[in-house]
């Protein structure tokens, strides 16, 4: 399947799951959950990029054609069929996370948790993690159980499951990958925590930063001048005497007396090379 097709998938996410994305954490705790039928339901590793992957979750909402089609294991191939038709009414699908966010004993994380797809032990991997504190351990959700060239089916781990967001009551087309298990977000920091060993892997997550912020962790730069290193000690020289060989004219030294041949101090030269005094005595 070509990334183009992909690509339209996400380009036609609805103005609704926009909103629903966007609300503030007041509103976010007033949702609840509704248990769907899992057999409407897929989770897909879905490749864009440069050998990238993004979660794509598809719902069949209508029996009047399938949205997708299943082949193959380790991993299980996924062709997503809604590309081929107008599947309004008929399909659903949640590009990303103004579409899907993680509940964990009944609290939305969407607000703390990104879901992001990792390559991991010869598979992709379904984690959540933690939008600012770089030292959270990632949540493990689900897996492709291999690595294909195309879209893959996501198979979600023991205690996962989907459910809708509901508002008042009212189902909304927002999804979550639900676990009773406690959330992290509630359980007290480690006092003391390893580090991580050198071989581990890492994953980075780059985010443009906001004006007249400062990065976490990172010390705001002074506004003291710097020291410059001191400039390099020039060799010693050795003053040049010159005695003049003829009187100047029209000169006198006080009383008459002939000008004293006070020695003079010549420039050192260029060269720092070590100089001998030179005594210059006048011609018979």
């Amino acid at each position: 399947m070509k990334t183009s097709q992909w690509l339209q998938i996400a380009l036609a996410a609805t103005a609704s799951f926009v909103t629903l994305g966007a609300l503030s954490p007041t509103t976010a705790a007033t949702f609840d959950s509704l248990e769907v039928n899992s057999n409407n339901f897929i989770t897909v590793a879905a490749p864009f990029g440069n050998n990238q992957h993004q979660l794509l979750i598809i719902e069949q909402v209508s029996n009047r054609k399938p949205c997708w089609s299943e082949s193959g294991s380790s991993p299980v191939t996924i062709e997503p069929l809604l590309l081929n038709f107008d599947f309004t009414g008929i399909c659903g699908r949640s590009t990303d996370s103004n579409g899907y966010s993680i509940r964990m004993n009944g609290q939305d994380l969407g607000l703390d948790y990104l879901l992001r797809i990792v390559k991991r032990n010869g598979e992709l991997v379904l984690v959540g993690t933690h939008r600012t504190d770089r030292k959270a351990r990632d949540i493990e959700i689900g897996r492709t159980r291999g690595m294909g060239s195309g879209f893959d089916k996501i198979f979600l781990d023991p205690g996962w499951r989907l459910t809708r967001r509901t508002y008042q009551g009212k189902a909304l087309g927002h999804i979550y990958l639900t676990s009773d298990s406690t959330s992290p977000v509630n359980q007290p920091p480690n006092p003391n925590p390893q580090p991580l060993p050198p071989d581990s892997e890492r994953e980075l997550i780059f985010t443009k930063p906001q004006a007249g912020t400062t990065a976490p962790r990172e010390a705001t730069p002074t506004t003291s001048p710097q020291t410059l290193p001191l400039p390099a000690t020039p060799a010693p020289t050795v003053p040049v005497f010159v005695v003049p060989t003829q009187p100047q004219a029209g000169t006198t030294a006080p009383g008459g007396a002939t000008p004293a041949t006070s020695p003079q101090t010549l420039p050192p030269p260029a060269t720092p090379e070590r100089q001998i005094p030179v005594f210059v005595t006048p011609r018979s």
